[in-house]
């Protein structure tokens, strides 16, 4: 489960490629493939094991303009969801 104080890591054998409204992801080992808005894009950027989520929700807040507390909820949901893709992992 992804909380606050976790540290996400992208998962290795998914390749990234950058259209021009979203970032599409495809999971080597399965074949599956994932479409990230440019928020959504951002926060996969940011996932490499040495920032925690509070570290990360601080970083878009700082880059968006939306509330603190709208920004966590999504960043943990699509990172919940990203888990279950087996698409990132937790670095601690």
């Amino acid at each position: 489960m992804i909380t606050r104080q976790s540290q996400p890591s992208k998962r290795v054998r998914i390749l990234s490629q950058r259209s021009k409204e979203n970032l599409i992801l495809l999971g080597l080992d399965d074949g599956q493939y994932y479409a990230l808005n440019r928020v959504g894009g951002r926060v996969w950027e940011l996932c490499d094991g040495t920032r925690t989520v509070s570290e990360i929700v601080a970083t878009l807040c700082e880059e968006f303009t939306a509330p603190a507390a709208t920004i966590e909820q999504d960043v943990l949901e699509l990172l919940g969801d990203l888990a279950n893709g087996n698409l990132v992992v937790e670095a601690n």
